[in-house]
C-alpha cells in the first residue's frame, strides 16, 4: 500500500501544485526514510526554477520511484496525516530515550527529555497568511468605518481597568502582554484582577501561578469577589455576616463557564508543558504570574538571559500559534529605577534579559504611587500598538476595591510605537 508521503509527493508533480503544501510548513523532517530527501529536492528545484518538477524531471532525478494517482486524496487530509505520522513517531523517540533514564532513577534527566520531546512533537507547522493590500481595501475601509462609528469600544478582552483598555483596546489574540514591577508591589495580585475581568467577560481564563500556590491565590479571589478584607480572611477573623458574604459571592458563579488556576510546579516550568494545559482546558487567555521563575528546554541555565530570551520567544510563539492573548509577569531591577522617590519603571529596568522588552506587545508597569498612599499606577512602559499613558487604582486591602481613580493621561504623539 502506498505511504502517505507516496500519494502527496504524487499529487505536488500531477497537479502541479506545490504552494499549498509548503504553506503548510512542511519541511523534510515531517516526511520519513526516503522520502525527506524526494521533498527536499522537490523544494529545491521549485525556487531555482520557480515551478514544480514535470514528471519527465522528477523520473530522471528518481527512475526507482512511480508516481501514483492521487486525484482523489485531498492535499489538507495528507498534510493532517503526515504531521500527525511525525508527532507519534517524535513520541516514540522520546519515550524510548526516557523508559531507560527511569529504569536508573534518573527521574529528572527523564523529565527533562519527555519534555523536550512535547515541544517537538506538539508544535504546530506555521500557517503563512497572504493578503493582496490591493484587493482587500474595501475590508479595511469597512473596518475603519466601524472605528469611527464606536471611538470608545474595546477591540479585545477587557482587563477590568477601563482606562487601560481606552489605551490598550483590550487583550487581543496573539499578544504577548508583559506586566513588570519590584517585588512584592502587587503584580500577582493584577494579574488575578485581570483574570477575574476576563472571566466577568464571558471568557475562559488559565492561570499559572509560579509565585503562590493555588490556595493563595483561591483565597485571594474569594475576598476579590465578596469585597471581604483578605487579612480577615487568612487570619481567619471573619464573621458569621462575612462568611455569608462570601458564600454570596462565589456560589453565584457556580454555573458559569470554567475558570482554571493551575499550580504543578513539578511539570509546569516549561512551554510545552504550558501548551499541553492549553491543548487540555482550550483557555481564551492564558495567564502566567512568574514567567522568569519557568525552565528553559533548550538547556539554559534557569534564569539567565538565554534561558529567558528562550522562554520569552517560545510564549510569544505560543500565543501566535493557539491565537490568544498571554499575560505574564516578571520583575525590575530595584537598582537600575532612576528616581529614588517615583519608582517610575522604565524598559531598562527589566530584569534578567531585554527580550521581554523585545518579544511582548506591551508592556505594563506596576508601580506605588509616591504621592498617595494606598494607590498605584498602571502605567505603559512599551506598546506596539498604543499610545504611552497610566491610571490610577485605589490600593484598597480592606475592602479589595483596586478601581481606576481618575482618567488616564495619555499622549496622543505619532512617536509612541516601538
Amino acid at each position: 500500500m502506498a505511504s502517505t508521503e507516496h500519494f502527496l509527493i504524487s499529487k505536488v508533480i500531477k497537479e502541479n501544485e506545490i504552494v499549498t503544501v509548503v504553506e503548510a510548513g512542511l519541511k523534510p523532517q515531517h516526511f520519513s526514510a526516503q522520502w525527506s530527501d524526494v521533498w527536499q529536492w522537490l523544494v529545491t528545484y521549485w525556487r531555482d526554477h520557480s515551478a514544480v518538477p514535470s514528471e519527465r524531471a522528477f523520473n530522471q532525478e528518481y527512475a526507482n520511484i512511480s508516481l501514483i494517482d492521487a486525484s482523489r486524496e485531498q492535499f489538507s487530509n495528507l498534510i493532517e496525516e503526515l504531521i500527525t505520522s511525525y508527532r507519534h513517531q517524535k513520541m516514540v523517540e522520546t519515550l524510548s530515550s526516557a523508559v531507560p533514564l527511569l529504569n536508573e532513577n534518573e527521574t529528572q534527566e527523564a523529565i527533562n527529555v519527555i519534555a523536550q520531546g512535547l515541544q517537538v512533537a506538539s508544535a504546530d507547522t506555521a500557517r503563512l497568511r497572504d493578503v493582496n493590500l490591493i484587493e482587500t481595501w474595501e475590508q479595511r475601509i469597512e473596518r475603519y468605518l466601524l472605528m469611527k462609528d464606536t471611538p470608545n469600544a474595546i477591540r479585545g478582552i477587557p482587563t477590568g481597568f477601563p482606562g487601560l483598555d481606552r489605551l490598550t483596546s483590550g487583550l487581543r489574540p496573539q499578544q504577548l502582554v508583559t506586566l513588570v514591577g519590584e517585588a512584592k508591589k502587587g503584580k500577582s495580585l493584577i494579574t488575578l484582577i485581570i483574570s477575574n475581568a476576563i472571566h466577568n467577560h464571558g471568557k475562559v481564563p488559565l492561570y499559572i501561578s509560579f509565585e503562590m500556590s493555588t490556595e493563595e491565590q483561591s483565597a485571594r479571589y474569594d475576598a476579590l469577589v465578596a469585597g471581604i478584607s483578605h487579612t480577615k480572611l487568612m487570619r481567619g477573623d471573619l464573621t458569621n455576616t462575612d462568611i455569608e458574604q462570601i458564600r454570596k459571592a462565589i456560589s453565584i458563579r457556580k454555573n458559569m463557564h470554567p475558570f482554571i488556576i493551575s499550580e504543578d510546579i513539578s511539570s509546569l516550568t516549561t512551554v510545552s508543558a504550558i501548551a499541553g494545559k492549553i491543548q487540555q482546558h482550550k483557555p481564551d487567555v492564558l495567564v502566567i504570574d512568574g514567567v522568569y521563575l519557568m525552565d528553559d528546554e533548550e538547556g539554559e541555565p534557569k534564569g539567565s538571559p538565554q534561558a529567558l530570551t528562550n522562554i520569552t520567544r517560545s510564549l510569544k510563539r505560543l500565543a501566535q500559534r493557539y491565537d490568544i492573548p498571554i499575560v505574564g509577569t516578571t520583575q525590575v531591577l530595584s537598582w537600575k529605577l532612576g528616581n529614588r522617590k517615583s519608582r517610575q519603571i522604565t524598559a531598562d529596568a527589566i530584569g534578567y534579559t531585554s527580550s521581554f522588552a523585545q518579544d511582548s506587545d506591551l508592556v505594563i508597569g506596576v508601580e506605588a504611587d509616591p504621592d498617595i498612599d494606598d494607590q498605584a499606577i498602571l502605567r505603559i512602559v512599551l506598546a506596539r500598538t498604543a499610545p504611552r499613558g497610566e491610571v490610577k487604582i485605589k490600593w484598597d486591602w480592606h475592602n479589595m476595591d483596586f478601581s481606576e481613580v481618575e482618567e488616564s493621561d495619555h499622549d496622543d504623539k505619532d512617536n509612541w510605537y516601538y
